[in-house]
C-alpha cells in the first residue's frame, strides 16, 4: 500500500477502506477490532461527539455511533494505516506533493477543484465532492514559493466529512 493508494481511495469513496463518513463504529469495529479513544481532552464522563482512531486515522463519531469525519494528518515522517485485519496497521510515508496528487487524481478520473475560501500565501485546499461527503486535501508551502507554482506544495492533511449528517 502506498500513500497515493490511500489518498486516491479517500477521494473516490470519501474514506479509507471501511473508515468512511456514514459508517457505524460498531460495523467498523467488527472488521478492524475496537477503536482506540483519541479524545484530546478526556473527560470523566465521555460526551458526544467523540474522537477515536485506527492507527493515524482519526474518526469523529456522533452520539448515534455513526462516523461523520475521517482525518489523516500527513505532516509526520510516517503514518500508520489500518489494514483489513483487526489491530494490524501498515506504516507508509505520507510525503505527497500537489503535483503527485493531481497526477494520481487525473489517472483515477477523480474530479477536484480548489477551495477559494481556503487559499492563502502558505496553504491551499483541494476539494473532492462526494455528496454528501466533502473530502478536503490541504497543502502547505513556504511563503513566497507560490511564485514558482503550487506543484511542490506538500500535503498537510486529508479530511472527509459528511456535512449533511443529522442524528436520528
Amino acid at each position: 500500500m502506498s500513500i497515493m493508494d490511500v489518498l486516491t481511495d479517500m477521494a473516490q469513496t470519501g474514506g479509507v477502506g471501511v473508515l468512511k463518513p456514514g459508517a457505524s463504529l460498531d460495523g467498523v469495529s467488527d472488521v478492524l477490532g475496537p477503536a482506540a479513544e483519541a479524545d484530546y481532552f478526556p473527560q470523566a464522563r465521555p460526551s458526544w461527539p467523540r474522537t477515536f482512531r485506527y492507527g493515524d486515522i482519526r474518526l469523529e463519531v456522533c452520539r448515534c455511533r455513526l462516523i461523520h469525519r475521517v482525518a489523516l494528518s500527513t505532516w509526520t515522517e510516517s503514518v500508520e494505516i489500518p489494514t483489513t485485519s483487526a489491530g494490524v496497521t501498515e506504516s507508509v510515508s505520507p510525503t505527497t506533493t500537489f503535483a503527485q496528487l493531481r497526477d494520481a487524481f487525473d489517472l483515477a478520473g477523480v474530479g477536484w477543484e480548489l477551495d477559494p475560501e481556503l487559499d492563502s500565501a502558505t496553504q491551499f485546499t483541494v476539494v473532492v465532492d462526494r455528496e454528501p461527503v466533502l473530502v478536503r486535501f490541504t497543502f502547505h508551502c513556504e511563503a513566497g514559493s507560490f511564485a514558482v507554482g503550487r506543484s511542490g506544495a506538500t500535503l498537510h492533511s486529508a479530511i472527509s466529512r459528511d456535512d449533511a449528517h443529522m442524528c436520528p
